[in-house]
């Protein structure tokens, strides 16, 4: 039995993992990096280790340093979750030399499903479909590539042989074009994986992304634990995913698993892995393995009530399944998202940030896997997952209907999120069809650029007007209607809310008059409300009454309502730029993008004189000198991301 677990991560995954090891009897030891010390995983596991060094590769990456972590902690097993070095042999060949026991399958299976080009000649010799593919020589020969090509067959794609992610990967339509892309996939597979190898093969228009999660034991038992739909996805990163595959004809169905499981015995494999096919109206096709848990695992548990982590671990401690294939039955339909640190409009940019605020929707049928609580930072040095938000139901239309509730439930400050392009997602047409293929959602921009129509933005501002006029009332008596509520009275300027998609200017509202939004030059009524410590009831056109849940800080307004939340940067008209810090300092006011420094350090600057632009939700701030002096030191510079109270430039005061 295993006594004392390494979990050889962080974020998500890591109390994922921790909560597994305590529900199998075991103790848990956390590994962080100096940067993520106060993350929950830290506080959750028995004991925590720091790993020395700044650098990914010092910590993270570092096969000396997490083995070593092992030792000094006394743990007798290791289990590295996903990415990092969960697919790294040399670090299962390590911890084999230290006695720790490889919570994953041997090093030989992860060397040779490792390698796209082997694999794909492994599982075609075990009779498993794969598409015509040929390996790149070396030596540039182009007779010779135009041959393979030739015979593959256009169009095509180049891939990483080492690989994957997306990473090394380029299309090509026509002749003319193949001999750049091999150049191009094979500079950046050298960059990203340490091997130059690439290898072509044939490109499908429209599949699908189907796989099966294997599970095998050392005394030659392996299991198919049913499939997954993994076809949403952005850039080949997968967005969406549910249990089980949609659309799929059960004979075909069938065959993937049995596919899956010679896979998995041609390479005699222990514990968890995920087998990934490409499936169109010809069939399917082995597309490659993961040797490790998926970060989906999720909805595979929903549906078959089974604990991969706590097999995985019992698995590695020599035990036998203890299941058989009947046993793995599937009930009902489990959907899960990635809630992702990101601005999708922007291609996906990271916007990384403290989370100020932060309630996890619950309820029936509901899972959440995350990494962040409330106070959380999100680094930009690691990956922009955030939270995995899954439902469980007992048919696919009333899962995606409980999972898109619960998604618009989420309270989520001081983060921006792809939320809004999961939501827009869940409720369209072609995905609530299951018709969505491998390229649904980069050929859709408007899911990308989705945002709340104008009703529900000037609905949303108006609820936070009403606060912030509150707020301003605050200590003068106003009439009290019913006990615990109060109408609130005309703030004497008007607000300006800000969110992704601009700027709304809004003035709360006299008692009995509504609140008001001016559109193209003229205020128009939103309507009337009553508020308590933060809840605003909104009365709109027909009576119709909807509260919201506002929380307010010096620059935002945080809106929750039955259509989801809104986050505004907010000023009043009669505001004047941010001055932030103590005299002589100038520090960011919330998170957001330096967009321009003003000052070069030897410049004097009067009290008022602008130093930073910094941009946040699409609103550029204007930070200023709190005093006259000379610029003494610039931190930061156009481009960076900033984090709250920041010390972005130092004045030396006059």
């Amino acid at each position: 039995m295993i006594r004392r677990l390494l979990v050889a991560n962080r974020g998500e995954i890591a109390r994922r993992l921790i909560r597994g090891a305590h529900d199998a009897g075991c103790e848990a030891v956390a590994v962080y990096a100096a940067d993520d010390a106060a993350s929950p995983h830290v506080g959750e596991a028995d004991v925590a280790v720091l790993l020395p060094g700044l650098s990914l590769g010092e910590t993270y990456l570092s096969t000396a340093a997490l083995v070593g972590a092992a030792a000094r902690a006394g743990a007798d097993a290791l289990h590295p979750g996903y990415g990092f070095l969960s697919e790294n042999p040399a670090l299962a060949e390590a911890c084999a030399a230290a006695d720790i026991v490889w919570v994953g399958p041997s090093p030989d299976a992860m060397r040779v499903m490792g390698h796209k080009a082997r694999a794909k000649e492994l599982v075609a010799q075990a009779g498993v479909p794969v598409l015509p593919s040929a390996v790149v020589g070396r030596g540039g020969d182009d007779a010779a590539l135009e041959t393979a090509a030739a015979d593959v067959g256009y169009p095509l794609l180049v891939k990483a042989s080492a690989g994957g992610g997306g990473r090394g990967m380029r299309l090509v339509r026509a002749p003319g074009d193949l001999a750049d892309a091999v150049a191009a996939a094979q500079r950046e597979a050298a960059a990203a994986f340490g091997s130059e190898e690439v290898f072509l093969e044939r490109y499908l228009e429209a599949p699908r992304h189907v796989e099966v999660q294997v599970m095998g034991d050392s005394h030659g038992t392996v299991l198919h634990l049913l499939d997954r739909e993994c076809s949403v996805q952005r850039r080949h990163q997968k967005v969406v995913e549910e249990a089980p595959a949609v659309l799929v004809p059960s004979a075909i169905r069938r065959e993937m698993w049995d596919a899956a499981v010679a896979v998995a015995q041609a390479v005699g494999y222990t514990g968890a892995g995920t087998v990934e096919y490409l499936v169109d109206t010809g069939g399917f096709y082995f597309l490659e393995m993961n040797t490790r848990l998926q970060v989906e695992h999720g909805v595979t548990e929903l549906v078959t009530g089974l604990d991969l982590v706590g097999l995985q671990l019992a698995v590695a401690a020599g035990h036998r399944l203890p299941l058989s294939q009947a046993d793995v039955q599937a009930n009902g339909h489990a959907v899960e998202v990635r809630l992702c640190a990101e601005r999708p409009r922007e291609d996906y940019r990271p916007t990384p940030g403290t989370a100020t605020h932060v309630g996890w929707p619950v309820g029936p049928g509901l899972r959440t896997d995350r990494a962040i609580e409330s106070g959380s930072v999100v680094s930009p040095a690691y990956d922009s997952l955030v939270a995995k938000l899954m439902a469980h139901g007992r048919d696919r239309a009333s899962t995606v209907a409980r999972l898109s509730h619960a998604l618009r439930a989420l309270e989520l400050d001081g983060l921006e999120t792809n939320r809004q392009l999961l939501n827009a997602v869940l409720d369209d047409a072609i995905f609530r069809d299951g018709a969505a293929d491998v390229h649904y959602l980069d050929s859709r921009p408007d899911l990308r650029d989705a945002a709340f129509p104008d009703e529900t933005r000037h609905s949303h501002a108006a609820a936070a007007a009403f606060c912030l006029t509150g707020e301003r009332a605050a200590g003068s008596l106003v009439p009290v209607p019913a006990a615990g509520w109060r109408n609130i009275g005309r703030a004497l300027h008007a607000d300006a809310l800000t969110d992704a998609v601009g700027t709304l200017e809004v003035r709360a509202a006299v008692p009995g008059e509504p609140a008001s939004v001016l559109v193209d030059g003229e205020w128009r009524p939103l309507g009337t409300a009553l508020t308590h410590d933060g809840i605003v009831d909104l009365v709109t056109v027909g009576d119709l009454r909807r509260r919201y849940r506002v929380r307010l800080t010096a620059h935002s307004a945080d809106v929750n309502g039955p259509e989801g939340q809104s986050s505004f940067a907010r000023r009043a008209e009669d505001d004047p730029d941010e001055r932030g810090g103590v005299a002589g300092e100038c520090r960011a006011p919330l998170p957001g993008a330096v967009t321009k420094v003003l000052v070069a350090e030897g410049d004097v600057v009067a009290e008022g004189d602008g130093l930073v632009v910094l941009e946040a939700m699409k609103m550029e701030h204007t930070l200023r000198a709190n005093g006259a002096g000379t610029v003494a030191q610039v931190n930061c510079a156009a481009g960076e991301q900033v984090d709250v109270h920041d010390l972005l430039v130092t004045v030396e005061p006059a």
